[in-house]
């Protein structure tokens, strides 16, 4: 609950602009438009980037839903790691015969409970955290199956790896220790995004050049009355453009980050959202749906189409991008996260579309979308 599908919409408009522009203009080049599906889950960007899709890129600009309209460099979020652990072991009666039971819940606690004595040997910039998604039937059924899910992260890849395996560790200690077998399942992997400063000076002239959407007093007014019931400073909408700046990196985690360590990535974030509304609450979902999100989005469009021409039209800047991106990786080189064989969960989601798209399609566009 975000407004990723404004992110989507505002891709696709930049994007009609730039071919429009290289086909008036006559501009060589190529450019891909890459949408990515079960971002939330760290699903996509990383097998892509292992299956070579970036090889012949030359740079690219990530882009996100946000209440302002900025861009920034440096290292934005934390490299993540995520599997589930599925341990087996034998059923039986809690009262009649506990003795013949392999408790497979045991281990997912011992588990649980040998990661946090292991909390207070890691470096202060690690999390950690799980969700029990198999934890028995009923009291006096031994489980024969438990599982649990993890995430971990920390400020960079080999960070993250580090206190992955450690885990990996833990979870074959538990099963040892009650006689289970313990099955991984790969369940995510994202490095911390890295935005290169040379196309965000050039992302940063295009933010000034387009400004920020002329919001009416009806719109500012629903936004004050959105903050009023969170119980959040009643602000408004910004409506200054951000200056450009160093990124300070925060702890969540998004899979695009694969994507900055291997092409030099500059960050555009548009102005779509509601200040003061925290991400993936469900009030998150109210701005897309309004016409805030739509001026928002256009004029992130603008900025994104005229920086994508920047990097088609000026060897200049794509140079001085490619010189960041070898500064910026110098000290520490790409490798995948995923362990070796992983496949994407192509039907991760299937249950739940197959669930409400049946209810989603009255609100499908009736006609055909047009740009003019």
């Amino acid at each position: 609950m975000e407004g990723h599908n404004v992110m989507a919409a505002m891709s696709v408009g930049a994007a009609h602009a730039v071919k429009k522009a290289m086909e008036q203009f006559k501009i060589p080049g190529t450019v891909i438009l890459s949408i990515g599906p079960a971002e939330e889950q760290l699903m996509s960007r990383p097998y892509l980037v292992r299956e070579g899709y970036l090889k012949d890129v030359d740079a690219g600009i990530i882009t996100h839903i946000q209440n302002s309209l900025s861009t920034g460099y440096g290292l934005q979020n934390y490299a993540l790691i995520g599997a589930k652990f599925t341990f087996k072991g034998r059923t039986a009666h809690g009262a009649v015969n506990p003795w013949d039971g392999i408790d497979a819940v045991d281990a997912v606690e011992l588990m649980d409970i040998g990661f946090d004595k292991l909390r207070e040997h890691l470096r202060p910039t690690y999390r950690g955290h799980r969700t029990i998604t198999i934890g028995g039937v009923q009291p006096n059924i031994i489980p024969d199956v438990g599982q649990i899910w993890w995430f971990i992260r920390d400020a960079n890849g080999p960070w993250a790896k580090e206190n992955f395996d450690k885990l990996v560790n833990i979870a074959r200690g538990a099963a040892l220790m009650t006689g289970t077998t313990m099955e991984m399942e790969p369940f995510g992997a994202a490095w911390p995004s890295l935005a290169n400063k040379a196309i965000a000076e050039a992302i940063q002239k295009n933010i000034e050049m387009v400004g920020m959407p002329k919001w009416t007093e009806d719109e500012t007014k629903f936004a004050k009355e959105v903050q009023k019931s969170i119980g959040t400073k009643e602000v408004g909408l910004a409506s200054q453009v951000s200056p450009l700046r160093s990124d300070t990196q925060n702890t969540s985690s998004n899979d695009i980050g694969d994507y900055t360590w291997n092409v030099p990535m500059g960050s555009l974030r548009f102005p779509s959202a509601i200040p003061g509304v925290q991400a993936h609450h469900w009030t998150a979902g109210i701005a897309p749906t309004t016409s805030i999100a739509h001026k928002g989005a256009v004029v992130g469009a603008k900025v994104m189409a005229a920086s994508i021409l920047d990097l088609l039209t000026s060897p200049e800047l794509l140079a001085a991008a490619k010189k960041q991106f070898e500064l910026d990786t110098k000290e520490i080189k790409y490798f995948s996260l995923l362990p070796p064989g992983a496949k994407p969960p192509v039907d991760l989601n299937r249950e739940m579309m197959d669930k409400y798209r049946p209810a989603m399609r009255k609100f499908y566009l009736s006609k055909k979308a047009e740009f003019k």
